[in-house]
């Protein structure tokens, strides 16, 4: 079911999974519409925040991965490879424009995704054990 934030509705179709491994590619696929108008909002982007338990939200990293949706559908595809362990929450979201353009007035999130949540290990390590150490 698709959730609706805003002016823009956005459907997730393949989520992320709840864990991973460092270094692989993730592709995160779903549909975007602008309510009331045929296709997608020019701009999507994946929110990513990386979650430390030791730092109050407003210090923690943020960084955006564009994806790009096709006209009329609004399908888009959006590929994030995690650089570090750790735990993450991904949001898909919707912009009226780049995310430079908020500087200088323009509203910055016209719609937002279900949050996924993905706890990232390294490669051989079970990562059911990094999530206790790491995020009690």
């Amino acid at each position: 079911m698709p959730e609706v934030s805003g002016l823009v509705e956005i459907e997730i179709k393949t989520p992320l999974p709840s864990e991973g491994t460092l270094g692989d590619t993730y592709n995160i696929k779903g549909v975007a519409r602008v309510a009331d108008v045929v296709g997608p909002p020019p701009w999507l982007y994946a929110q990513v925040q990386k979650k430390d338990w030791y730092k109050p939200e407003i210090l923690e990293e943020t960084h955006y991965f564009r994806g790009i949706p096709i006209p009329l559908t609004g399908d888009f595809s959006i590929d994030w490879v995690p650089d570090r362990v750790g735990i993450y929450e991904v949001t898909i979201v919707a912009t009226p424009a780049p995310l430079s353009l908020p500087l200088i007035g323009v509203p910055p999130i016209t719609g937002l995704s279900s949050m996924m949540k993905v706890s990232i290990g390294e490669i051989g390590k079970d990562v059911s054990e990094f999530k206790i150490i790491a995020y009690g």
